[in-house]
């Protein structure tokens, strides 16, 4: 190694990745099973120290990358998107592959610890949460990036985690109070298109300590389902010759806990005097953009829209932003006088019809932008509506939210069949192609 040290930096990256897959595959080839079962530990300590090093350069590359702007050229939003669409990694595990190598350049003795496989991403992506927790304590970590070093080292990382919220409670216990009283907080309760009603949130600590137990109260005593299967408990009084006793619920926690909320509401219903809760009913809300038909048909209007929360105008929106959502939305034509008063209402359309749409989801999969993985989020005509383009399957393309502001907002062009190869044409004459997903 210390020969390639003496090369150009990009000809010894090079030159260590192929040592790196050479050994990785020599790794690959070794039939695990033939191993002798004497010394297996040691060896798992040294691949998993390996395995870290590797982890830590990786980040630190991803960095380097981030900040050279490769990505830009191909037309991705952010390098953490470009290397999302290179491979098959989940969009978390992406993203905190560029993180670590940000915030480890803030603290090198851990990026230096990380690097000689002496700690784990785990404990780099602990000192991620404490920061984003305590931004204002953010220099004083900084400072003491030794110390945190050393501390994550002689632990793991759920108790790496406590000593650095310790170590901000030293540092500034008024800033970890007020920060842990303002941790954001709160609960969502979403209605499915199925029926089903989506809860999830974030309680504070006294909040959440009522409802543990509150649950923990409902959940006693609830009969078993007739259909609710009871799995024989090998270790049981019965299994070991003891008499017979009540069947045991093996559902999961989390579905005994639903029978648990229902008896919390039961009981919040039958409530009454001050303690009963008040009927409310309402109805769900509605958004919708109004936009002069001008700004619609002509690049040069300077016409504007609006959109509308209840029949309120809220935040205005540029003719380009009507056009965008032209490609692919609801549309209901208003006629209104020379004042501005409602004359007529005409029924509700779609630019581009329902099964037509599903017909684009089901040929494109994913947004159709060269590299990209996202969810199609609009339908795009490559050929423009009002340059004569037809709203058929041959003229309309996927694109993710981002794409499509691209295709229309940065002077990129799509050429070719959607059903075989698309080109995508930027400005400056750079061409990416695009062919559908191999299903």
């Amino acid at each position: 190694m210390t020969a390639l040290l003496d090369l150009d930096a990009n000809v010894a990256l090079s030159h260590a990745l192929t040592l790196a897959e050479e050994a990785a595959a020599a790794l690959a080839e070794i039939p695990m099973d033939a191993v002798m079962g004497v010394g297996l530990g040691e060896e798992m300590v040294r691949l998993r120290s390996v395995t870290r090093q590797l982890e830590a350069t990786t980040s630190a590359l991803s960095r380097r990358f981030a900040t050279s702007l490769e990505w830009e050229a191909d037309g991705a939003r952010s390098a953490v998107r470009w290397l999302y669409g290179q491979g098959n990694d989940s969009w978390t595990d992406t993203r905190a592959l560029v993180d670590r190598g940000v915030l480890v350049e803030a603290f090198p003795q851990m990026g230096d610890a990380w690097r000689r496989g002496e700690i784990s991403a785990q404990h780099v992506d602990a000192l991620g949460r404490i920061g984003r927790r305590y931004p204002s304590l953010r220099g004083g970590l900084a400072a003491a990036d030794a110390a945190i070093a050393d501390a994550a080292r002689s632990c793991e990382p759920r108790e790496f985690y406590q000593r650095l919220r310790q170590m901000c409670h030293n540092v500034d216990p008024d800033a970890v109070d007020e920060r842990d009283r303002e941790r954001s907080t709160g609960l969502h309760v979403s209605l499915m298109l199925d029926g089903f009603v989506r809860v999830d949130g974030t309680l504070d600590p006294v909040l959440g300590a009522r409802l543990i137990a509150a649950l923990e109260s409902g959940r006693r005593d609830i009969p078993l389902p007739s259909d609710t299967p009871c799995a024989p408990d090998p270790w049981s009084a019965q299994a070991l010759g003891a008499e017979p006793t009540a069947a045991r619920d093996s559902r999961p926690l989390s579905q005994r806990n639903l029978d648990a909320l229902g008896r919390i509401l039961d009981a919040a219903g039958a409530a009454t005097g001050d303690l009963a809760l008040p009927l409310v009913s309402g109805e769900r809300p509605t958004v919708n953009v109004t936009v002069p038909v001008e700004a619609l048909i002509d690049p040069s209007s300077h016409e504007a829209g609006w959109l509308e929360r209840f029949g309120v105008p809220t935040t205005m929106v540029t003719g380009a932003a009507a056009r965008r959502l032209a490609c692919d939305a609801s549309m209901r034509p208003l006629l209104v006088d020379r004042h501005g008063q409602l004359v007529a209402m005409m029924p509700k359309v779609r630019v581009v019809h329902p099964a037509l749409r599903r017909a684009v989801f089901i040929r494109d999969v994913r947004c159709r932008f060269t590299g990209c993985r996202s969810r199609i989020d609009e339908v795009h005509h490559i050929r423009y509506f009002r340059h004569g383009g037809e709203t058929v399957l041959a003229n309309l393309v996927g694109l993710c939210w981002h794409h499509h502001h691209v295709i229309h907002d940065t002077g990129w062009h799509i050429e070719g069949d959607p059903g075989g190869r698309v080109i995508f044409r930027s400005a400056r004459g750079r061409e990416l192609t695009s062919d559908p997903p191999d299903l």
